[in-house]
Parts: structure tokens; C-alpha cells; sequence
């Protein structure tokens, strides 16, 4: 199973939606990887890899990021950026592609958006992604899933308003409480 997510950092911004400034630190991958991002992995069988390239004009110049893993668990790269509030955009261009699946082994490919409180516990989260028809996952007021539509492997833009996700889908976290936003790009694989 090669579970893929590639992202072009050239639109990867948590930002102000009035000031449009930027939060993350390198979320255009103009810098090396680990600038900003700090990679995690799970591994219990198979392969991963971090690779940051040269979009080539694809969707639009740039670089970008490419999470890949084969087999059992997970690789992510991952930043965390304190908040004031939840008054704010996501926006990214990404490729979410997943290969194979079965009961017993079934690929994601997601951005994971963490909700935490100031000491760091995780609240909830959003995941946008591209998982197999096996896969576990479920909705509930703190989990909300985002399964998008593509299955090509094409890039699309996405854009999530975390004030309006929060109130519309995930009525189990105060959007006071959040005070720690963690935006995570992860390849998951849950068996051999």
C-alpha cells in the first residue's frame, strides 16, 4: 500500500482572514523540511519517506512537501502554532493519493488539523482526506472527517474556516478553549 500526500506549500497558509498573514513558519517549503515542520513516524512494517521537490508549475511554481508511506502506521509532518482565536483560514493545494486497501489494510492519506487547549491537550480534530472504503474512521462531535471526492491523485485546492468548522461541525469543543493549532500532513496505513 503507498499511501501518498503532497502538498504544494506555496498556499499552505493558516492565516488572519483579514490580514492574510501567515502563521506557519515555511508553509511555501521554500526552506528544507525541517524548518517549521518537525517529522513523526510510527513504523511497524514497510517504508516512508519526507521529500520536499520543485512543483515544476504544478498546480503553480513552487515547492512542496510529499509525505509517502507503505504498510503499517504512520508518517507525518507536523507544526504547531499557538492561537489567539479560531478566527481563522486554512488554505492549501494538495494531492491525497492512496493505493490497494483491504479489511485488513486499509491507507489514508489526510491534513490533520489538531484543536488544543493552552496546555497542549488535544480537543478534537478535522481531517481532510482520501482513505480506503475499509477505512475506521468515524465522525463524532470532536472528529470531523472531510472525505474528499478525487480519487485521480489530482491537485485541488482546499480552505477551511476554523471558526465555521468548529460551530458547525464539532460541537463537542469550545472554540474558546482552543488555543493551539496543529496542522499535521499524514500518511496512514493501519496493517501489513
Amino acid at each position: 500500500m503507498r499511501n501518498t500526500l503532497l502538498l504544494t506549500a506555496l498556499f499552505l497558509m493558516l492565516a488572519l482572514p483579514a490580514a492574510a498573514g501567515e502563521l506557519l513558519v515555511n508553509g511555501d517549503f521554500e526552506q528544507p523540511l525541517d524548518v517549521g515542520w518537525t517529522d513523526t513516524v510510527q513504523l511497524e512494517a514497510g517504508t516512508y519517506f519526507f521529500e520536499r521537490a520543485d512543483t515544476f508549475g504544478q498546480p503553480s511554481p513552487g515547492f512542496a512537501a510529499a509525505v509517502h508511506k507503505e504498510l503499517a502506521r504512520y508518517a507525518a509532518l507536523r507544526q504547531t502554532v499557538d492561537v489567539a482565536d479560531v478566527g481563522l483560514v486554512l488554505s492549501f493545494d494538495a494531492r491525497l493519493k492512496i493505493g490497494g486497501g483491504s479489511s485488513t489494510s486499509w491507507p489514508v492519506a489526510a491534513v490533520w488539523i489538531r484543536y488544543a487547549d493552552a496546555s497542549g491537550l488535544e480537543l478534537g480534530n478535522t481531517r481532510i482526506c482520501r482513505s480506503s472504503v475499509y477505512s475506521t474512521w468515524t465522525k463524532s462531535d470532536t472528529v470531523s472527517i472531510i472525505e474528499i471526492a478525487d480519487t485521480t491523485g489530482a491537485w485541488n485546492h482546499y480552505s477551511l474556516d476554523l471558526a465555521q468548522e468548529l460551530a458547525n461541525q464539532l460541537p463537542g469543543i469550545s472554540s474558546a478553549d482552543v488555543k493551539k493549532v496543529t496542522v499535521d500532513l499524514f500518511a496512514y496505513d493501519n496493517g501489513t
